[in-house]
């Protein structure tokens, strides 16, 4: 069968269909790239549909010259050595794509890669470990904003009098509001309500803290509402608020595991990896595709008595 020419004219001609269907592919995903077409699943679908068609076609064109029977695995060598002619074709063109029609096209399919990662682990609930770490910064900050707001401000003393000069009394009303305020925010951070249960994914979670952080101000100003250090402890949350995004969980897990996303800088490696990986794709589809079009066995053929064997036969039960 592998001296045949027929049938290295059928493989070759549906592999180059094939390596062709999958070039356009990847000609079509670069323009989704330049205009940010966001559902580029479907082009994606449309090539797990154009690889199973192009694979049963080839198997049953082959299939209708082959004259003995077409077992599994023949029907299944078929669609592998389509695939990896395929394979070959789409090694050739990513070579040249990546040379000549866009240079720079390694570098943008990272970059999405690295924004759906991002968009993926933004779907991850919050750990335990995460939640932990997020309020000790959080508290680290609020007390470090206590401090430098405290650092600003000098001690009203008799004769020494300024617009910045702050009474002792004050200064201690302002740590222990402050103290108060940072035990109520990170207690409702900690507790989990489960009315708040998606809110504590990673995509969710930092505006989530800092919509309690706020209310918790509220709440805590409406309290407080006579005592003259109730500004000062506002001003002090109101700059918390405005850092709270540097300890973001999101962002702190996606850099510490973003060398997770396959990077390539070199378009061979790239071109032979990409051939592979739909290789691997034909050799799956292909089970499939193997198991609708082999033949199981030889059609029975009836057994017609001759006319002799019948007289001998009625003579003998007479």
């Amino acid at each position: 069968m592998l001296n045949d020419r027929n049938f290295w004219k059928t493989h070759l001609k549906w592999g180059v269909i094939l390596g062709l269907m999958l070039a356009a592919l990847e000609l079509l995903k670069m323009f989704a790239r330049k205009v940010d077409y966001s559902a580029s699943q479907l082009l994606d679908l449309a090539m797990i549909i154009g690889f199973i068609l192009v694979l049963h076609f080839g198997v049953k064109e082959f299939k209708e010259t082959y004259t003995e029977r077409l077992s599994f695995a023949k029907a299944y060598r078929s669609c592998i050595l389509i695939s990896l002619i395929g394979a070959l074709v789409l090694f050739c063109y990513d070579m040249l794509h990546y040379n000549v029609f866009e240079k720079d096209g390694l570098q943008q399919k990272y970059a999405v890669a690295l924004d759906k990662y991002k968009q993926n682990l933004a779907k991850d609930t919050l750990t335990n470990g995460e939640l932990k770490a997020y309020t000790e910064a959080a508290a680290a900050i609020i007390n470090e904003r206590k401090e430098s707001f405290l650092e600003g401000k000098t001690f009203k003393t008799e004769g020494c009098l300024t617009n910045d000069s702050l009474q002792q009394s004050v200064r201690d009303e302002i740590n222990n509001g402050t103290l108060i305020f940072q035990q109520f925010y990170l207690d409702k951070l900690r507790s989990k309500p489960d009315a708040d249960k998606e809110e504590y994914q990673l995509g969710n979670f930092t505006p989530y803290a800092k919509r309690v952080l706020m209310e918790t101000l509220v709440s805590y100003t409406e309290q407080n509402e006579g005592k003259s250090s109730t500004p000062y402890v506002q001003e002090i949350i109101q700059l918390t608020n405005d850092t709270l995004a540097s300890i973001d969980p999101l962002e702190k897990r996606y850099e510490e595991n973003k060398t997770r996303v396959p990077h390539y800088d070199q378009n061979g490696k790239y071109a032979g990896v990409s051939a592979m990986m739909y290789l691997l794709y034909g050799m799956f589809f292909g089970l499939f595709v193997a198991m609708f079009n082999y033949t199981s066995k030889k059609p029975i053929e009836h057994f017609v008595p001759s006319e002799s064997e019948t007289n001998e036969t009625t003579t003998n039960s007479l």
